[in-house]
């Protein structure tokens, strides 16, 4: 019997060792993904986790309408200019004046965005393997706001100049996010700006809407970065390469 035992164990292992020569890289994939990644895969896959999320991101914020469309990142008037809207009656074609504004400061942010890849990738590129571990162990949005406090004074510097050129653009019926803005706001100061308005308890609106766009801009595409993580971290169908199966899927 235990001879007839050896016998089996043998023809077991030859066979074994014939499945995996056939196997090739496919047996190769499966005994990786049998041991912990190593701290340099844990680091190559939370930048190739992030670099996907980042392109997704702006893929989605750089279609037709992209901010627009989408109530998770649309951008609204600045705080400032919330007086105009609750005494939108007061001021002539008012209402038409903020749809025409709030759709043309959206139509800016969906164009600078689309030149937002590089700047993300050179904060990717330098987090350190000390950043990787501690991130692969935090929440679903680690990454994101690791990513956030590392780049975002950098990004907005960069996206400023950008948002810049995207507003004097005439991406909405032939009239820029400047132009639509300054027509609101220079209306609506016509009216707070007399007596009658004062005596209202009117006030008039002098924002910079450069800055405040190149932040709700900047916000938003980071909202669209963490979802991209998240949906990473918790869904396996999401990690479309060896090297996000096998990161994440020992987490």
């Amino acid at each position: 019997m235990k001879k007839i035992f050896y016998v089996a164990m043998a023809v077991a292992a030859t066979m074994l060792a014939v499945g995996c020569g056939s196997m090739g890289s496919s047996g190769s994939s499966l005994l990786s993904m049998a041991t912990k990644p190593t701290t340099a895969e844990i680091s190559s896959g939370l930048k190739e986790a992030l670099m996907m999320g980042v392109n997704m991101g702006i893929d989605k914020l750089a279609a037709k309408d992209g901010y627009y469309n989408d109530v998770a990142v649309r951008i609204g008037l600045p705080q400032e200019a919330l007086v105009i809207t609750k005494n939108i009656s007061k001021l002539p074609g008012g209402q038409k004046l903020v749809d025409s504004a709030v759709k043309s400061i959206n139509a800016a942010a969906t164009d600078a965005v689309k030149d937002a890849a590089p700047i993300f990738l050179d904060a990717i590129t330098s987090m350190t393997f000390t950043d990787a571990a501690k991130i692969l162990a935090g929440d679903n949005h680690a990454a994101t706001t690791y990513f956030k406090g590392k780049t975002k004074p950098q990004l907005k510097n960069l996206f400023a100049s950008r948002i810049k050129k995207s507003m004097d653009k005439k991406l909405v019926g032939d009239v820029s996010a400047s132009s639509s803005w300054n027509t609101l706001t220079s209306k609506w100061n016509s009216v707070a700006g007399t007596i009658v308005g004062r005596a209202a308890g009117l006030t008039t609106v002098n924002t910079d809407l450069t800055d405040y766009l190149t932040d709700q801009a900047v916000d938003g595409l980071f909202v669209k970065v963490a979802e991209q993580e998240q949906e990473i971290r918790t869904k396996a169908s999401a990690r479309t390469t060896p090297l996000l199966k096998r990161v994440f899927g020992h987490r």
